[in-house]
């Protein structure tokens, strides 16, 4: 479990980096692969932010709460429920109740056997760019022991304060990319990720809009992965133009372990 005070957490400080290095000794720059997942309903079978509200007693998770969502976004939305939870039912945020939770959503089928196969790699780097949090990701990562499969995962930070209540905060502010949420652009993260000269190919694996941003940065030979049958499947016919690399479709992780690895440079 990690626990981070506010007062050390500024926006957009939060990028946990698995300490393993990123090359391989003796292996040349430039002859690595990268392959970035989003997290809920990519790694994990559902939104990590309604599997937590689901600890509300059914009559709280009303109609005013769900509205939060098209209106401000997710990270309002989780702050405001684990509000409720934390005054409304007494419950530690740093108790069995929201790890619990959180670690109890399944994985997409097949997805836990493609990332430890895609770690057997020596060129491969993993990551994840989310915009859920750390609390939930680090948690559901370290209770199938696969954290340190990732170099890097970049996404909202989760911070226990003092009193228990678990905050999640914004990455960054940002107001230049209509494509993603305010408090953190995917696509600028896998374009930071991507300077220099260390990957010769990137993959991203997705299934929401805010997906299509780094997928739009992906250029010829590489990889957009895109669950089949979620919400950017089903905008694709309008938005395929935008794209410069080759698609793949994927219903779970057996199908996209058998489509990906022979694409994999």
């Amino acid at each position: 479990m990690i626990i981070i005070s506010k007062s050390l957490l500024p926006i957009g400080s939060w990028l946990w980096r698995c300490p393993r290095p990123l090359c391989q000794s003796g292996e040349p720059v430039g002859n690595r692969v990268l392959v970035a997942f989003d997290f809920d309903k990519t790694i994990i079978q559902q939104d990590s932010y309604l599997a937590v509200s689901q600890l509300l007693p059914g009559a709280r998770r009303n109609m005013a709460l769900l509205e939060i969502l098209p209106k401000f976004g997710w990270q309002i939305f989780i702050n405001r429920v684990l509000q409720m939870l934390h005054e409304d039912h007494q419950l530690d945020s740093r108790a069995t109740a929201v790890g619990q939770q959180v670690r109890s959503i399944p994985a997409v089928p097949g997805m836990l056997h493609l990332m430890r196969c895609l770690n057997r790699n020596p060129t491969v780097d993993m990551c994840i760019i989310s915009d859920a949090n750390s609390f939930f990701i680090c948690e559901w990562l370290e209770s199938y022991g696969i954290r340190c499969l990732f170099t890097d995962i970049v996404t909202n930070p989760g911070c226990v304060q003092a009193d228990g209540k678990l905050l999640v905060l914004p990455y960054e502010d940002q107001i230049g990319c209509d494509l993603c949420v305010r408090n953190l652009c995917k696509g600028g993260v896998l374009q930071q990720m991507r300077c220099g000269d260390l990957y010769k190919q990137v993959v991203y694996v997705g299934d929401s809009c805010n997906d299509l941003c780094p997928m739009k940065s992906l250029r010829a030979g590489d990889v957009a992965c895109i669950r089949h049958g979620f919400e950017l499947h089903g905008r694709m016919a309008a938005h395929s133009n935008l794209l410069s690399c080759s698609l793949l479709m994927w219903r779970d992780g057996h199908e996209l372990e058998e489509h990906l690895l022979p694409r994999i440079a």
